[in-house]
């Protein structure tokens, strides 16, 4: 299928804003459970709590590939009730080995965290698992265009998120929490199964590829680490109530940057199509605009705002988080700028693709240098964000500046074949 560059707004119209709207609700809903369960808990028992859940989701980062490639196996195939069938059960054998490790490294877990029990860091096995299924379930149907379908995941698993959270976390505290978060998994995957079992379409055979999920996670992979391993590292350097502040305000900063992670879904694309072709630069600013605008417009209201944000989601009992709000917030605004010129690596399957990693390693190195507060972490974070950006804008904006007749051998023009398999 070939995509004309000057018809983004359009694809966005159409094929990003039901997605967008469901990670809005679903960035709201997460919000809102933070909130509540944040005022069930105390200070330190919020921070175990967000740093279990931050972990949950980087477990299923990597998951985002599985998502990109099983959507790419039906857009080159066609849908059929065999291929969804063995694209799901193939994707839950790939996660069995994962979870067992996570399980077997739970005690470890546990103490490096922090934790009260095993019981809150069992729960990570389980999750993957799931976890891993629905975002091939969701990838299956976003290659079928299935985009209400996926959408209303989303919207399911943030209303039973937020009732099992309410329900389970009196009684059984931050373990109560994070069954709500796998059961809520658990409904999006009942949601997306039930259209699988019986295809509207047909299509041929085909068998998700391993090496094609490999090479997409190693982006996704990147930029997650990139943008929270500075959360789990304040869980282990932070105590008391410093963690539960670092985890509410860096809560509001990776709200900022739910709703451009779905517009970069519709948005991947173009960069694929845009690649080798004339314009090619006007494609990834207009791709940029998309995804970052949204990003630094939210960024803006919450960095005028912070202690009325903190008021409304948590009370008074961070009220004295606003700086630290404020940085965290600017440095999630300015990382979507970095998702899209990963993703722009990712297009033409360059290198640069790499530089999240580098950043991460570098915010790891720093923080464990400076952390005797959780605003003097934030700043390590926003000190690793600076040269990472500016790398990835010399490395990739030059490429995609050039004309075509400058593009030399070293960066081939790939096959339609190429492009969705990647």
């Amino acid at each position: 299928m070939r995509l004309d560059p000057g018809r983004l707004p359009g694809l966005l119209t159409r094929g990003a804003l039901p997605i967008a709207v469901a990670v809005a609700v679903q960035s709201a809903g997460n919000l809102v459970f933070h909130a509540a369960v944040g005022r069930r808990l105390d200070a330190d028992a919020y921070g175990a709590l967000g740093t279990v859940l931050a972990a949950m989701l980087m477990l299923g980062v990597p998951l985002g590939a599985v998502q990109t490639a099983a959507s790419a196996l039906v857009a080159e195939h066609g849908l059929s009730r065999a291929s969804a069938r063995r694209t799901l059960r193939l994707v839950a054998c790939w996660s069995v080995g994962p979870a067992l490790a996570v399980l077997a490294c739970a005690p470890l877990l546990r103490d490096y965290f922090h934790l009260a029990g095993l019981a809150e860091a069992v729960q990570l096995a389980p999750y993957l698992i799931i976890a891993a299924v629905v975002a091939a379930a969701r990838g299956l149907l976003l290659g079928a265009r299935r985009i209400g379908t996926v959408a209303v995941t989303y919207f399911v698993a943030t209303a039973v998120r937020l009732v099992l959270g309410l329900a389970l976390t009196v009684p059984f505290g931050v373990a109560g929490a994070l069954a709500a978060t796998v059961a809520a998994e658990l409904a999006a995957l009942l949601v997306a199964a039930r259209p699988l079992r019986h295809p509207d379409g047909t299509g041929t055979p085909g068998a998700l590829r391993l090496g094609a999920v490999a090479h997409a996670g190693i982006a996704v992979t990147g930029l997650f680490l990139f943008s929270t391993v500075d959360l789990l590292m304040a869980r282990h350097h932070l105590r008391d109530g410093s963690s539960g502040a670092y985890i509410a305000a860096a809560t509001v900063a990776k709200t900022v940057l739910a709703i451009p992670a779905g517009i970069m879904a519709a948005v991947f694309p173009r960069l694929l199509a845009g690649w080798r072709r004339p314009g090619r630069a006007r494609v990834l600013a207009a791709g940029g605009l998309a995804v970052a605008g949204p990003a630094l417009l939210g960024a803006a209201v919450i960095v005028a705002l912070p202690a009325l944000v903190l008021r409304v989601l948590y009370g008074d009992g961070y009220a004295d988080a606003g700086a630290l709000v404020r940085t965290l917030v600017s440095v999630a605004a300015l990382t979507s700028l970095v998702t899209v010129l990963t993703y722009a690596a990712l297009a033409r399957r360059a290198r640069t693709l790499l530089v999240p990693w580098l950043g991460a390693g570098l915010e790891v190195a720093l923080i464990e240098t400076w952390h005797a507060s959780a605003l003097q972490i934030a700043l390590c974070s926003a000190a690793a964000l600076v040269p990472t950006l500016l790398l990835m804008l010399l490395l990739e904006g030059r490429v995609w500046a050039r004309t075509s007749t400058q593009l030399g051998a070293d960066s081939v023009e790939e096959s339609p074949s190429a492009a969705t398999a990647a």
